[in-house]
């Protein structure tokens, strides 16, 4: 076997870590592209996107997309685009305190929930999210994700 100078290893060396920080970049990515999670019902999809932990740990704000096959006009006057959601961190269930949106297109609105942190969390909860009404239509959406503890 043929012996390689350190000339040789050097650039091999960098290809190497080229390849992996590309794979990584490539990764994240697609998860943000994709959210957390989402569900879809009746040609309506929620979608969570993101969330941050504010408010000194008291509060959470959910980022989501509700996309529809159809153009489905929402009430100028409406202040809510998700109908009574549940939130629940584990076991326990959160309250809502407040919902914001606007419209993307005629297909896609995107929006923030706030909700109320319960005192203890569990280190990474399963976090969920679930509600029979977007956008005036009835169905069944639940979305779950892992609310990792590192973030808060």
């Amino acid at each position: 076997m043929r012996n390689l100078s350190k000339y040789s290893v050097v650039p091999f060396l960098i290809c190497l870590l080229f390849s992996f920080a590309s794979t990584t970049l490539i990764n994240a990515e697609t998860q943000s592209s994709q959210g957390l999670g989402s569900s879809e019902d009746n040609g309506i999809k929620l979608t969570i996107n993101s969330y941050s932990i504010v408010n000194h740990g008291q509060s959470i704000l959910l980022n989501y997309t509700i996309h529809s096959n159809s153009n489905i006009q929402v009430n100028p006057d409406a202040t809510s685009l998700i109908e009574n959601p549940y939130i629940w961190i584990g076991h326990t269930l959160v309250r809502e305190e407040s919902e914001s949106f606007k419209r993307v297109s005629n297909n896609e609105y995107k929006g923030t929930i706030t909700a109320q942190l319960q005192h203890y969390r569990p280190d990474n909860s399963e976090m969920s999210i679930h509600t029979h009404g977007l956008l005036n239509q009835k169905g069944q959406w639940t979305v779950k994700f892992i609310l990792r503890s590192d973030k808060y």
